[in-house]
């Protein structure tokens, strides 16, 4: 049975890293800060992944992303994906020659689905993430699609088995609602996401305690539970979450 997993993610914009509640970001600091106040050598002990997404929606730099991206990857020694601003091939292409291990991809999913599928043919499904980020919690989840032209997704339930069907290896389901709250998962949300999708399921927005990733984890679709919240899991909190996982018999891997 695969290993159930925690991943961080740190969002870029502009040269900064940010914070972000409800996608409203607010900067904190640019790589040589993060490296400097926060230590992510050892960091990368306690995870199982690292994301860096570039949630940059306009004069999008790529070259500076990957850059930025790869000076805090070289002192990780987990996976890390990249993702964010992907609009070709090339973008991808470029995330993979700079050390990623997979790309994310969001907007590149109704705006180009035949890339998506390019990059799945030549990078194997398994290095290709679907990233989708939705709204409601008490009335129909609707997913956010960002930039101009974007379709009529229609629910939640259809637009996540289109997804699947562009060979993707995985989805990441990302609450807009409860990002950055600290309010836990929204867990209800497998009550419209098709049983028939094979692919396993990345969960994020609304962690922001120790005890928010194992309800996620145990659910048997959930091959993961996914954080950005900078401050509160940066210190102890990523170690600790990750000892009481094991300790609960979680299905995790253990390193000495």
């Amino acid at each position: 049975m695969p290993k159930k997993r925690l991943i961080f993610v740190l969002l870029y914009l502009n040269g900064q890293f940010c914070i972000s509640r409800n996608f409203r970001l607010q900067k904190v600091g640019n790589a040589d800060w993060l490296k400097r106040n926060y230590n992510f050598s050892k960091v990368s002990r306690f995870i199982d992944e690292l994301v860096i997404l570039n949630v940059e929606s306009e004069a999008i730099d790529q070259a500076k992303f990957t850059a930025a991206a790869g000076s805090i990857a070289a002192e990780v020694f987990v996976p890390v994906s990249l993702g964010g601003a992907i609009r070709s091939f090339r973008d991808a292409e470029t995330c993979f020659h700079n050390g990623a291990d997979k790309v994310v991809v969001n907007t590149l999913l109704w705006e180009k689905p035949d890339v998506v599928k390019q990059i799945a043919d030549v990078y194997g499904e398994q290095a290709l993430v679907a990233s989708v980020d939705y709204r409601g919690l008490e009335g129909a989840r609707t997913p956010h699609l960002r930039g101009a032209g974007a379709p009529d997704p229609g629910a939640l339930s259809a637009w996540a088995a289109h997804v699947a069907s562009l060979g993707v290896g995985e989805i990441l389901l990302n609450s807009i609602d409860r990002d950055g709250t600290g309010m836990g998962l929204d867990l209800n949300v497998f009550d419209v996401i098709p049983p028939a999708i094979p692919q396993p399921i990345v969960l994020m927005g609304g962690v922001g305690r120790t005890d928010h990733f194992q309800p996620g984890l145990e659910l048997p679709r959930v091959s993961g539970v996914a954080t950005s919240n900078l401050f509160a899991f940066i210190g102890k909190g990523l170690s600790s979450s990750r000892a009481s996982l094991l300790e609960a018999g979680m299905n995790m891997a253990a390193w000495a």
